[in-house]
Formats: structure tokens, sequence, C-alpha cells
């Protein structure tokens, strides 16, 4: 049972980079149109509650498209470089630098 689980969450796969720019893209439009449209049947029926609903449909239904992981949204997934196990990463040391001030410090106090 466990690998049918891992089998099922494997082949999920999240947005990648430019299912975000779209998906992003998308959810702009979609406001602007219906908050365009919601603005010109308000302004005809001279009601703001008009626009206000038409905002708020917009707001759904881009939410309903745009916030689930759908799968065109992950239609270019990335290719990552695959590591050798033989390697092994080592932390790189950061170099130590010495100071003018420390220098000059001590010549100080040696002359002392």
């Amino acid at each position: 049972a466990p690998s049918r689980v891992r089998a099922v969450v494997d082949s999920r796969r999240a947005m990648d980079f430019k299912g975000q720019l779209y998906c992003e893209r998308t959810f702009q439009i979609l406001v602007v149109l219906f908050g365009l449209i919601g603005f010109v049947v308000g302004y005809i029926y001279q009601d703001f509650r008009l626009t206000f609903l038409y905002l708020s449909a917009g707001g759904g239904v881009s939410a309903l498209i745009c916030l689930p992981d759908w799968p065109w949204w992950s239609r270019h997934p990335i290719e990552w470089i695959a590591v050798d196990s033989d390697e092994e990463e080592e932390p790189l040391a950061a170099p130590v630098k010495k100071s003018k001030d420390r220098e000059k410090k001590k010549k100080t106090h040696k002359a002392a």
C-alpha cells in the first residue's frame, strides 16, 4: 500500500516557472476583464452593487482557475542535473581576512 501512495505522490508535479507566469497573467486578465465588464454594466444600470458582483465573480473564477495546481500549469518541467552519489559535498570555508586595522593595532602594541 505505501508504494501505491508514493507512486501517486511522485506522479503529481508541482507548478513550474512558466506555469507560474501563465497563471499570474491569466489571473490578472480575468480580474481586469470582469472588472471592466462590471464597471460598464454598473454604469449603465447606475448600480455599484452590480460592479462589485462582477468583480467578485471575476475573483472567484480566477481563484478556481489559478489557485489549484492544475496539470496545464506544469507543462514545462525543469530538468535538474543528476547528482553523483560518489561525490560528497564539502562545505567551503570562508577565507579569513586580516584587516589593516588589526595589523596596525598589533604593531602599536608591540612598539609600546
